[in-house]
């Protein structure tokens, strides 16, 4: 019985750290100039060891990100309420997940994603009940998911890439559990290790 009680100690340490860091509300960032906005979900388990984040890898038949490690996601749409009901719809299509069994913590600051050219933001929230995971068979080749407590100590390199347009960006790379976390996805990762007080 003692490794569980450790691990649900553990959990409980972690999920404060994120209640504590998304207490304070990002400050508010309205889309440039004719950027679209859009929304993904980091869905944390605790009722895992390490709270996980469940992370998707895109199909390879996509125009964009195709065989990238990303979260659920997509545009906003008009019938959204906000940027967090796109997040949960987005992550119902894509997963399967309930919409209901999500309590929201708060968001990390948007980022313009390179490809798609999108105001992305990241909806972070704890899961409360158990579900199945279902992919939606087109857009999600694959989920899984990455310990927080492991994430925290993942190594970290970041690079400054160049566009052949000329314009300078840096991109972060986190090697988790045999996977490589890198784009965009790798700078929401970056940010939230940020807000935990160890980017």
């Amino acid at each position: 019985m003692r490794p569980a009680k450790h691990s649900g100690a553990v959990n409980g340490q972690l999920s404060d750290r994120l209640r504590h860091g998304f207490a304070v509300p990002a400050p508010e960032a309205p889309p440039p100039p004719g950027k679209r906005e859009a929304a993904v979900l980091m869905l944390f388990d605790p009722a895992r060891d390490g709270l996980p984040l469940l992370f998707v890898r895109r199909a390879e038949h996509l125009r964009l990100h195709a065989g990238q490690i990303g979260l659920p996601g997509g545009s906003w749409e008009p019938e959204d309420r906000d940027l967090v009901a796109t997040a949960l719809r987005e992550a119902s299509e894509e997963i399967g997940l309930d919409p209901t069994c999500v309590e929201v913590l708060g968001a990390l600051p948007p980022r313009l994603t390179h490809r798609s050219d999108l105001w992305l933001t990241p909806i972070a929230g704890l899961q409360t009940r158990p579900f199945t995971v279902h992919g939606d068979g087109d857009e999600v080749a694959e989920w899984f998911w990455l310990s927080l407590g492991g994430l925290l100590s993942a190594p970290h390199r970041a690079e400054e890439l160049t566009s052949e347009a000329g314009e300078h960006r840096l991109v972060h790379y986190y090697e988790a559990e045999g996977r490589t976390i890198w784009g965009v996805t790798g700078g929401i990762v970056h940010d939230l290790l940020e807000l935990l007080g160890t980017g």
